[in-house]
């Protein structure tokens, strides 16, 4: 179970800072998000798995709606921009203001 949870801790460290250093991109910031959110879901599932705690699947469930919901958003939002600006940059879409 520990080295479960230590890959666990560390792939969701690697997609949180992947989220620090690419975020320019809107695209990445997302996929960084989707990343951190599966691996706490993936923890959740383990640590019930070997608790046989049932609290925590309805915990784990709720975070997968949350992250499906997190996902279609951001491609609908992702769409949108790019339909608008013709590309995903952060750093271009000051426009916004407005």
């Amino acid at each position: 179970m520990q080295i479960f949870l230590l890959l666990l801790f560390l792939s969701t460290f690697l997609s949180l800072l992947s989220i620090i250093y690419n975020k320019k991109f809107f695209l990445s910031i997302l996929l960084g998000l989707e990343s951190a959110l599966l691996n706490l879901l993936f923890f959740n599932f383990v640590v019930s798995f070997f608790q046989g705690a049932s609290p925590l699947n309805a915990f784990s469930i709720f975070i997968l709606t949350l992250s499906a919901i997190e996902a279609s958003t951001g491609i609908a939002l992702i769409t949108l921009i790019n339909r608008n600006f013709g590309n995903s940059n952060i750093t271009s879409l000051n426009t916004l203001k407005n």
